[in-house]
């Protein structure tokens, strides 16, 4: 029982998208399309999102999970087809 929860979690293959003040957390999405420091597209399994801000930075980068800092101005989710 323990294992298995432990294999669940350790195979979760959902996104998450948090959003704080000046920061945006990603997880578990397909591909980075671009960053730049006014920009970023990110590629899901079935949408993809696009951020538009000012002075971002990637802080963090481990397999399928980044971090930003900056002023996010808007976010757009395009649904891919």
């Amino acid at each position: 029982m323990i294992l298995n929860n432990i294999r669940n979690y350790l195979n979760n293959n959902s996104y998450n998208i948090n959003l704080s003040k000046n920061q945006l957390y990603i997880n578990n999405y397909n591909k980075i399309d671009n960053i730049n420091d006014k920009n970023i597209s990110i590629i899901f399994n079935d949408f993809k999102l696009n951020i538009d801000g000012i002075n971002i930075k990637v802080i963090k980068m481990i397999d399928k999970e980044i971090l930003f800092n900056g002023q996010i101005e808007s976010i757009k989710i395009i649904p891919i087809k």
